[in-house]
């Protein structure tokens, strides 16, 4: 276990506001790099502290009513959030309501190099977040459920923190029909620094991002 991993469990459990937790983030992590530098190893410096759920334990009944207040707010944030997204979930079922999948290339609508250079490039958009350009290339029925609330609420689901793009998985490719329209469905894994992201993206004929999911 690193330092950094050693504190981010501490502070997980420490029922405050995200800017409180950076503080004590920053905090913790100073003195114990303080004391390694003093020549005090690290497995000795976390003996001393003890363990995490302790540590955040003490902080959470130190911390001011201010504080506990602004935690529930922020918790009560993320469950509306959540909702959010699967509400947008399932109206995007409802849009595509059993769709039938077919081989990729069967309707002869798609082109394998076109539909991989697209989905890599809406990710990339995505890693700037980019938003106005990838409205630009979304399906207008889309972009109403498709928003830029939407979309980073459903980043934060697959993880918080990710660091940065590193390079491209396989692509699959599949076709899907319903109500006489084909659209290309396309699953990529995309490697970042600290985590593995699998975006599932779909295309109507118009080459149009017409559906997005990450996990």
């Amino acid at each position: 276990m690193t330092s950094q991993t050693y504190v981010k469990q501490i502070v997980k459990k420490v029922k405050c506001s995200k800017r409180k937790r950076q503080e004590i983030y920053r905090q913790l992590l100073a003195d114990i790099n303080q004391e390694m530098e003093n020549g005090v190893p690290f497995d000795v410096v976390m003996l001393r502290m003890g363990e995490p759920i302790a540590i955040a334990e003490e902080f959470n009944q130190n911390l001011s009513q201010t504080e506990h207040k602004k935690y529930k707010n922020r918790l009560a944030a993320k469950i509306i959030a959540g909702i959010a997204v699967m509400l947008a979930g399932i109206i995007a079922a409802a849009l595509w309501f059993l769709p039938l999948s077919v081989r990729f290339g069967n309707s002869g609508l798609f082109s394998e190099a076109v539909v991989e250079e697209q989905s890599k490039e809406v990710i990339r958009m995505l890693n700037e977040e980019d938003y106005e350009a990838l409205k630009a290339c979304t399906d207008e029925r889309v972009q109403q459920i498709l928003t830029q609330q939407v979309i980073e609420d459903a980043k934060k689901q697959a993880g918080t923190d990710w660091g940065e793009f590193q390079q491209f998985g396989k692509c699959y490719m599949s076709e899907q029909k319903l109500q006489g329209r084909t659209r290309a469905v396309v699953q990529i894994n995309a490697a970042y620094e600290k985590i593995g992201v699998t975006y599932t993206l779909f295309f109507n004929d118009d080459m149009k991002l017409s559906g997005l999911y990450i996990k």
